[in-house]
């Protein structure tokens, strides 16, 4: 069977909890099915420092025999649970965060755990998920380690929307994620300074119901509006929020979603910066999936018509890549 042009990208790795293993891998599966392109597990091997080196002892396999094991009973587990996507599996060498990048030179979309750490406070090996997000040369998901229940009622996708080129790629990743999931699209703007141009705090709600609100609101239905042509089954729900930090609104408006997207840069900040402080943010301290979006491939391809039929099932590790 020949194998799909480009691939889901998933980061696993033995050490990671359970669940949250299991979430990120089924994440990854369903937007491989999506997409119609492959699922791609990467597990990092740890590389041994060249002066620790003749300190470790020999053993027969060691760690990589070990990983390669574990790895092909990911690959055959996920294959059996989604029959309809080809499923492979690499080893690479090196930091998780640098395993997984290198392992991604065909991504579509790159999923990866949250990191437990920022929430603590630990950063000891610095941020995987982070860094992922702000290295990445295609859109990433970021899959939390643990959710709280959703509410009853419609499911929703939240996307930030600011004007920017980076919130364009956002809105339209946004719409294809609500039409997958039957949900309801929530565009949202958060006014980022209560005292815009020296305003008072008491005249503020004068203001933003008047000509500030009408132009924010405007923006946001310039933002949406391609999109409803396109799907005109999305219901789209356009909220201004007023706020001094977009991240805390942006996190609170997304407490019942099932997904919050923004894009990788927003209109604001410093252009040499690899990830704005909005998604850095979410992507730090959000307690739901968070998409971070970066136009190429992940958009192109969206929604490639499978030619042929269904994909059969198909396990392949591809080998250790000690790269």
């Amino acid at each position: 069977m020949a194998e799909p042009d480009g691939e889901v990208v998933v980061g696993v790795n033995a050490a990671a909890h359970t669940t949250t293993t299991t979430a990120v891998i089924a994440a990854g599966a369903r937007e491989a099915s999506r997409l119609h392109v492959g699922l791609l597990l990467v597990y990092p091997l740890p590389a041994i420092p060249p002066w620790l080196a003749g300190l470790v002892p020999p053993r027969a396999g060691g760690a990589p025999q070990l990983a390669q094991q574990l790895l092909e009973q990911m690959v055959e587990k996920t294959a059996a649970a989604h029959p309809g996507i080809v499923v492979q599996g690499i080893l690479h060498s090196g930091s998780p965060a640098g395993a997984l990048l290198a392992g991604s030179d065909n991504a579509e979309l790159i999923l990866v755990a949250a990191d437990d750490r920022i929430r603590y406070g630990g950063l000891l090996a610095g941020p995987v998920s982070t860094q992922v997000a702000a290295h990445a040369r295609t859109s990433v998901i970021v899959v939390p380690t643990s959710e709280r229940p959703r509410s009853a009622g419609p499911a929703k996708v939240v996307v930030g929307v600011d004007g920017s080129r980076g919130s364009a790629e956002a809105v339209a990743f946004a719409f294809l994620q609500a039409r997958a999931r039957s949900a309801q699209l929530h565009a949202i703007h958060v006014w980022e300074s209560p005292n815009w141009h020296g305003l008072k705090p008491d005249l503020l709600p004068a203001f933003t119901a008047g000509p500030l609100h009408a132009a924010v609101d405007q923006m946001l239905r310039e933002a949406t509006a391609d999109g409803e042509i396109t799907y005109p089954d999305v219901t789209v729900v356009r909220k201004v929020l007023y706020g001094d930090n977009p991240v805390r609104a942006l996190t609170n408006a997304a407490d019942d979603a099932a997904l919050v997207v923004v894009g990788a840069r927003g209109g604001g900040g410093f252009g040499n910066l690899l990830l704005g402080s909005i998604s850095d943010g979410l992507v730090r301290y959000a307690t739901r999936m968070v998409a971070v979006v970066r136009g190429g491939r992940s958009r192109g391809r969206v929604e490639r018509p499978v030619v042929g039929g269904s994909v059969g099932p198909e396990a392949a590790v591809r080998g250790i890549g000690m790269h």
